[in-house]
């Protein structure tokens, strides 16, 4: 009985075409979208209890700021909302969000004020007052991944922190 091994070309070959699979496969495993709905509305929810115990600490106004393009939101002191209390800030692709990146959020309310961030768009979708209460406008907010399909959804009732699944 005659044995025959592959040669080095056939080797090489098969070596070559399992690493042309590999390069192109494994990074689309890597950014499959899992879903950053639960992640977003964690954050939110915290941010916003936070915006809460913030008011209530500083004795002072605070606001929730979201840019308009649904790319980062923050909290900032209600005489200065484009100026984000530290660690306040949260950008989608960054941080606890990185998993969320190039996601977008969109709020809808019945009121807003239109502020400039740096070189963007912003808006105050929230206020505390000093005793720690929340304006009266209730919000919508909508979360669309890179594709621009719509994630996750959440109301927050008017005078509320807590969000509501939509």
């Amino acid at each position: 009985m005659l044995r025959r091994a592959f040669t080095m070309l056939e080797m090489l070959l098969v070596i070559g075409l399992l690493g042309l699979f590999a390069s192109v496969v494994i990074p689309g495993m890597s950014s499959a979208q899992f879903s950053s709905a639960p992640l977003v509305e964690g954050a939110l929810d915290a941010d916003l209890r936070l915006a809460r115990t913030e008011a209530i600490a500083r004795a002072r106004a605070v606001v929730f700021v979201c840019a308009s393009d649904g790319s980062a939101w923050w909290i900032a002191d209600n005489a200065s909302p484009d100026v984000p209390f530290d660690g306040t800030l949260r950008e989608f692709g960054r941080g606890t969000l990185n998993t969320a990146a190039r996601a977008t959020l969109h709020i809808t309310t019945g009121d807003g004020s239109s502020i400039r961030v740096d070189n963007k768009d912003a808006r105050v979708v929230a206020r505390f007052d000093a005793l720690g209460s929340r304006d009266d406008n209730a919000l919508e907010f909508v979360l669309h991944n890179a594709e621009g399909s719509q994630v996750g959804a959440w109301s927050l009732a008017a005078g509320r922190t807590r969000l509501h699944r939509e």
